[in-house]
């Protein structure tokens, strides 16, 4: 029976869960609606009515659907040549060019910055260049998504299938062969990458805030305006805007998250299979497809470092460069301003640690009490499921702004001097990567094991160290990983909760020392120099991770 299944732990785990990640979006909601009042069309009618909001919608549609195509343009052949052909070194190949999608936004963000312009400014002069740049920007960030959700069908599939519709006079031509074979086979992963890219495209911050000029998404919008909101008769248009801003996020994430279900059940077909060894031969033309394509993932890496190190001068007969540590001296001295990147590196740490310790067990919790009851209660594990995913269809910033306003509601006091308050909005965040990568696990261990242990008399506590914690443990890595990189990178919750604090995580101080008037030579090379330590920790855990990771695995990491 459920009761039988269920114990205090995982109890414990869906009120907490409820607790940590509703309640806070709960008080929000509230609070906006306290101001504002609840008349739905009026939130609507506001963002159309709004100098600060119009335009917004069409400008963070358009955007995410040309970054989407550009992305398939770019990550499809990539995919094509990983999943079809066999190349030395393959696993680093892969890696390079799965990478960028672990980098934070704002890393991102500072490499397009160094890359274009001089000092990152003159795109910025030039719509035409800086919306390329945009598209871009996202299409390097998302490029990963193309290739986990592509390479892995591609890599498998069984050659005889191809050599077979080569018979049929359908199959004779290569484009018989791709509308026949390949499309019908490719196109629900296709979707599933496409559904993702626009996705985070949609709620895209970072990128936005530091490449385009003057324009705004409903994610930029709604942390630009997010610090006014709250406030009983103060500026109640903006509390309107963000209401009808956040619905129409959840709607289009909600839908987009479902159809991405949808196509990932669809990717489970039954199509012969064969071993990678199998299915690849070489290819050498198709050098001419990776070579460029590591070149385009590496580039803004390669471009942060470089420029931590160069220093702009001003003098009465022009501007000239210099190499040497300077930034790096000037970025972990505290000022008068902002703290030391050594400061900013710390509160990282504790929060990603605190987050961690929370996130792991609850996301593990959730994820076992979904497996146990989905047999008996299927519909009750079904809710469960939808339940922990549900943050996935709120935006960072509007997970940040229910965290500040939440904590607002419950004390002022509190939000402003309680240190460890950004934990809250970064749990809300990993949580559900942790049951994603929890629950596929769990349910692969045989039950078998479990009964053979119960008939040799095997303790509850040896069953669960001895037998179901070894099977997990690649799964457990990966997810502990996963939740560091996340927590030290994130940046529009954060930015939303810390940026009026003095605890300042790394993402934070990028930020702000980009911020600051470019009359200080130093500030541009110190933001480098802070984006290479989080770029160089996110490297780290992404490589640890792609050792546990399973070859087969695909999706968003």
């Amino acid at each position: 029976m459920l009761e039988m299944n269920l114990k205090f732990p995982h109890w414990f785990s869906i009120v907490a869960y409820m607790l940590l990640i509703l309640v806070p979006l709960w008080l929000a909601l509230d609070r906006l609606i306290w101001v504002a009042g609840y008349d739905i069309s009026s939130w609507l009618d506001s963002l159309g009515r709004n100098y600060i909001s119009q335009g917004v919608i069409e400008f963070t549609i358009l955007q995410a659907f040309f970054s989407t195509i550009a992305t398939l343009v770019i990550g499809l052949p990539i995919a094509w040549q990983l999943g079809r052909y066999e190349w030395p070194l393959q696993s680093l190949i892969k890696s390079i060019l799965t990478m960028p999608f672990v980098m934070p936004s704002i890393v991102a963000a500072i490499g397009f910055l160094n890359i274009i312009g001089r000092e990152g400014l003159d795109i910025r002069s030039d719509e035409g260049t800086w919306f390329a740049t945009l598209i871009i920007a996202h299409a390097w960030f998302n490029l990963s998504l193309v290739i986990r959700f592509c390479e892995p069908v591609l890599s498998t599939l069984d050659p005889m299938l191809e050599d077979q519709i080569r018979l049929l006079p359908a199959g004779r031509t290569s484009w018989g062969r791709i509308k026949n074979l390949w499309a019908p086979i490719l196109l629900p992963s296709v979707a599933a990458a496409a559904c993702m890219t626009f996705v985070f495209s949609f709620t895209s911050f970072a990128l936005v805030r530091w490449i385009t000029l003057g324009e705004n998404t409903l994610e930029s919008m709604m942390a630009s305006i997010g610090s006014s909101a709250g406030i009983d008769g103060y500026m109640i248009s903006r509390n309107e805007i963000i209401l009808g801003a956040s619905l129409i996020q959840f709607a289009v994430l909600l839908v987009s998250l479902w159809l991405m279900s949808w196509l990932q059940q669809k990717r489970q077909n039954l199509l012969p299979q064969a071993s990678e060894n199998v299915a690849k031969t070489a290819n050498p033309t198709g050098w001419f497809v990776i070579i460029p394509a590591m070149v385009f993932a590496l580039l803004p890496l390669v471009t942060i470092l470089i420029s931590s190190f160069r220093i702009r001068e001003t003098t009465a007969n022009g501007t000239s460069y210099s190499w040497g540590l300077d930034g790096w001296e000037y970025a972990f001295t505290a000022t008068k301003s902002l703290p030391s990147a050594w400061d900013a590196l710390l509160n990282s740490i504790g929060y990603a640690s605190l987050t961690l310790i929370i996130a792991l067990p609850l996301g593990w919790l959730l994820a076992q009490t979904i497996m146990l009851i989905e047999t008996e209660r299927p519909i009750l594990a079904r809710i469960l499921d939808i339940a922990t995913m549900l943050p996935f269809a709120v935006s960072s910033v509007m997970i940040g702004l229910g965290v500040m306003l939440g904590m607002i509601r419950i004390d002022a006091e509190f939000f402003y001097s309680f240190w460890p308050t950004p934990v809250i909005a970064h749990v809300m965040i990993t949580t559900p990567f942790v049951v994603r990568i929890m629950l596929p696990a769990l349910r692969s261990i045989d039950p078998s094991y479990e009964e053979c242990a119960r008939t040799l008399g095997v303790t509850k506590w040896n069953r669960f160290f001895q037998i179901k914690l070894p099977l997990l443990r690649g799964s457990i890595l990966v997810a502990t990983i996963f939740t560091l990189a996340m927590s030290m990178g994130e940046f529009g919750a954060s930015w939303v909760v810390t940026r009026n604090s003095d605890w300042t995580t790394l993402p934070i101080m990028i930020d702000s020392l980009r911020s600051i008037p470019y009359n200080n030579s130093l500030t541009a090379p110190a933001a480098s120099a802070v984006s290479s330590v989080l770029m160089l920790i996110a490297v780290t855990l992404f490589t640890w991770a792609e050792k546990f990771r399973p070859s087969r695995g695909g999706g968003m990491f």
